[in-house]
């Protein structure tokens, strides 16, 4: 080609595949990417920016102007173009450059399939009102930064040619004002490297804000010049999953678990490499590789729990959890993307397998979460992080909510992908971030990543099998298809402040506690919705104990509040699960704080305590609840609806009824049968049925799509498994895990492709 700005080197395709054009970093030109040579996919051209007074140019005058430097390298690739597809990749001070470049192109119409910016600095950080360079600033710069051998910098007739391309570069970018122009359209990759002292992370996260189309943030080895240390692994994140491309073996073989990527959360998202363990990051947490068996539930759960990512009501810290299921499905060519929330360390990770059915099936999404309760306040047999295994149980905070699960999620996963199974859809990997508390849940990504997860169909925590009297014969199976819903309630009582030394009748205290007794106390009618009438109806078949099936026949053919209420005690007292049966029954109240008293010498004037009440949809008006608990206790307290900020009682009351309106996800679909064949399979004789979930789950948003949410835990539990769920020493089984996991894979196998 004629055009001094774009040099093409060697012999590569030409006119079809993909153009790749390169940015070099600050002072560099087209031989920083000598080491690119051979390892690009095999339908691509490279072609490198050859800017004026470097390498073959080195004669002609700087070019200082951002907007002449664009200009001319945006003709440049006119004319080169043809009719593939073209990737710009800039590095370092180059990834401005292409910036540029691409608002250029757009603005002349010629497409731009995706924009590269690896550990460079975004836009917004440039406002043209930088000071002008002088040598000894580009002297600190190349010694900063490592741009060459200090020893070569100390030869006058060397640092004669390597500093007046550093200046002008330099002085290029102190006159760049970035917030100048619209922001482009255009799929976004920001790559950052896991060494890079000078770019970090936090850092390479402003680009999203850089253009209005999608940003994805990816991370491989090395430091600021990785694009030269670690080859492989860049090209892998600069180009993976573009539309037709194949890697090249070179490629693929020197980048190892971190190349082989594909589409995430639609066309075009990137995996992120599988980073190796690290000093710790800003969270304080290092990330710990995993190496043992990916299909093993229990290596891998043991492994999630020990990832302490406690959530203390505002978000936990998910990142070091999400790198290291980044580098397990890495390593099996699972393509990856780790989102970043607002709250530092706060991520969601996502995995896809990509399908080979028809377009018209939509992915299934395994919706798990990274976040559990804290373990602080109550004394534990074992270390709630340290996964200890003992007489066969696996204890730890998440053991059962839901670091289990997802274990059985990802082994399942996992092993079909290792015996090279083909779906009939995509099926995704979704841990949450922020389910148990905080504001950066499904609900935000699903709000402000609009159509990124297009789910057919969702499977999260929710369904229990549960055993015959005897505790060990599986009885019943159930997937979840709706949940109950909570309203957050403030009790307050008051009297008057005194000194210890004269305490009286009626303080506050006192009849605070008096109160919770009489509350405590309560009861609301049993009044099982549909979802709940099955599966108590099909629990009558299952359980091998006649008098508690009769209780249950005698609950569902009542016909007044009364008979049913009497036989609904009935049921609660003779199961073997009787809390989790009496949640699924009736509206409950669960007392969660108290608060009273400042000073040990006063006699306080007020105290207070909060609960929730959880509802079933199709039971009780929350707002009639509410009245009948105020009626309860008179005027000896004041009872409050606690809603989100700004709300008042009746929008709060409001907004939970649109919530139980919520429409149970149809259980007549292939997702819901190929589960009730899985349980068949792993637990034959067993009845599998669908069902009322008796807590909240990260279902409503998808829900309100008519997306069907469907819950599980696919392992047997028992009573005191149930009770410290969220609680001391929680735990699952471990041979009930593994059993889980199969029907997982067995309900995945039932996706199959046909082809």
């Amino acid at each position: 080609m004629n055009d001094p700005w774009l040099t093409v080197p060697g012999e590569q395709p030409q006119g079809t595949g993909t153009l790749a054009v390169c940015f070099a970093p600050t002072g560099a030109h087209g031989s920083t990417f000598a080491g690119w040579h051979g390892r690009l996919p095999e339908d691509t051209t490279l072609a490198f920016v050859a800017p004026p007074g470097r390498g073959t140019r080195i004669d002609e005058e700087h070019v200082t102007d951002m907007a002449v430097y664009a200009d001319a390298v945006a003709a440049g690739i006119r004319e080169l173009l043809g009719g593939r597809r073209l990737v710009l990749i800039g590095v370092s001070l180059g990834a401005l450059l292409a910036y540029e470049t691409c608002r250029r192109l757009l603005d002349a119409r010629v497409p731009v399939t995706r924009l590269c910016a690896v550990a460079g600095q975004c836009p917004g950080d440039f406002d043209g009102r930088g000071e002008d360079v002088t040598v000894e600033d580009a002297r600190a710069f190349v010694a900063g930064t490592g741009l060459t051998d200090p020893e070569l910098l100390a030869d006058p007739e060397f640092e004669e040619v390597l500093l007046p391309p550093v200046i002008a570069d330099l002085q290029l970018a102190a006159r760049y004002d970035g917030r100048r122009g619209a922001v482009p359209q255009v799929h976004l990759r920001a790559v950052w490297a896991t060494d890079d002292p000078h770019v970090p992370e936090v850092t390479v996260r402003r680009w999203a804000e850089w253009t209005s189309g999608e940003c994805s943030l990816t991370s491989v080895e090395g430091g600021h010049y990785a694009h030269q240390e670690n080859p492989a692994a860049v090209i892998s994140a600069c180009l993976d999953g573009l539309p037709g491309t194949r890697p090249s073996r070179r490629s693929v073989l020197g980048a190892g678990a971190t190349a082989v990527a594909s589409t995430v959360l639609g066309l075009g998202a990137v995996a992120s490499a599988a980073p190796a363990a690290r000093a710790a990051g800003a969270t304080g947490t290092a990330t710990v590789p995993y190496d043992g068996d990916p299909t093993d539930p229990v290596g891998l759960a043991v492994a999630m729990i020990r990832q302490n990512t406690s959530n203390p009501g505002d978000g936990a810290v998910t990142l070091p959890l999400a790198r290291m299921l980044q580098g397990i499905f890495g390593a099996a060519g699972v393509g990856t993307e780790i989102v970043p929330t607002p709250k530092d360390g706060n991520v969601h990770f996502f995995a896809r397998i990509p399908g080979r059915g028809p377009a018209t099936k939509k992915p299934l999404v395994l919706l798990g979460h990274s976040d559990v309760v804290p373990a602080v306040g109550d004394r534990w047999e074992t270390d709630p992080f340290a996964g200890e295994i003992r007489d066969g149980k696996l204890y730890g905070r998440g053991s059962l909510d839901m670091k289990g699960v997802n274990a059985a999620f990802v082994a399942a996963l996992l092993r079909h992908v290792r015996e090279g199974t083909s779906f009939d859809r995509d099926i995704v990997f979704w841990s949450d971030c922020d389910e148990e508390q905080g504001p950066y849940g499904a609900r935000w990504f699903l709000t402000e990543h609009p159509g990124r997860v297009a789910a057919g169909a969702v499977i999260t925590e929710g369904g229990w099998v549960l055993n015959q009297r005897d505790g060990s014969t599986p009885m019943i199976a159930s997937l979840t298809c709706n949940d109950k819903r909570s309203l957050l309630l403030r009790l307050e009582t008051s009297s008057y402040a005194t000194h210890t030394s004269k305490p009286f009748s009626g303080q506050a205290v006192i009849r605070l506690g008096e109160v919770l007794e009489q509350l405590g106390q309560w009861r609301a009618h049993i009044r099982p919705n549909a979802l709940s009438r099955r599966y108590f109806a099909e629990l009558a078949e299952a359980t091998t104990d006649r008098h508690f099936a009769q209780a249950l026949r005698e609950m569902l053919d009542a016909r007044t509040d009364r008979q049913r209420d009497r036989a609904g005690e009935s049921v609660v007292r003779l199961s073997e699960t009787p809390e989790l049966h009496n949640a699924m029954l009736r509206t409950t109240l669960a007392f969660t704080a108290a608060r009273s008293g400042y000073y040990p010498s006063i006699v306080p004037g007020t105290a207070t305590a909060e609960f929730r009440a959880a509802f079933l949809p199709g039971a009780e008006d929350p707002g009639r609840t509410v009245a009948e608990l105020r009626s309860l206790i008179g005027s000896r307290a004041t009872l409050s609806v606690v809603g989100n900020p700004g709300e008042s009682e009746q929008q709060a009351l409001d907004r939970l009824r649109g919530y139980l309106a919520t429409p149970d996800s149809d259980h007549d679909t292939d997702v819901f049968r190929a589960w009730q064949s899985a349980v068949r399979r792993t637990h034959p004789g067993v009845r599998a049925t669908a069902c009322q979930f008796e807590a909240v789950t990260s279902a409503v948003p998808f829900r309100e799509q008519n997306v069907p949410v469907y819950g599980m835990y696919p392992f047997t539990v028992n009573r005191d498994m149930l009770k410290r769920m969220h609680g001391t020493d929680e735990h699952i089984g471990v041979q009930a895990l593994r059993q889980g996991t199969e029907t997982v894979y067995q309900l995945l196998a039932g996706l199959r492709s046909k082809d």
